[in-house]
């Protein structure tokens, strides 16, 4: 007879939730062909800033990028805002994915 291993209680459909203040809270896609499709566009780069909005708004939605961008954010806080967005597409901790983020910055 075949091992069977059971994932049941590992598996979960759960969203995470970007929370930029009281009222202001966007469910973050963190499907497996969302997160691919982030990967990709990060690798591919592109010119200005640009694709920062459009690797935005996979994870978080077109509504919600639209809403944010016209909030002013300060740059710094849309680093952050990037950061968490990537954290929670990528299962990761906040604090991992900054640190990514940084050295990446350093070296360009």
């Amino acid at each position: 007879m075949a091992k069977t291993i059971d994932i049941t209680g590992k598996l979960t459909n759960e969203r995470p939730v970007l929370k930029l203040g009281e009222g202001k809270e966007y469910p973050i896609d963190n499907r497996k062909n969302t997160v691919f499709q982030i990967q990709t566009k990060i690798d591919e780069g592109g010119e200005g800033t640009e694709y920062i909005d459009e690797v935005l708004e996979l994870a978080l939605g077109k509504d919600a990028v639209k809403e944010i961008n016209e909030s002013d954010v300060s740059f710094a806080d849309y680093q952050i805002i990037f950061v968490a967005a990537l954290a929670g597409a990528l299962g990761e901790e906040y604090e991992a994915v900054e640190a990514r983020f940084l050295a990446a910055k350093r070296e360009a």
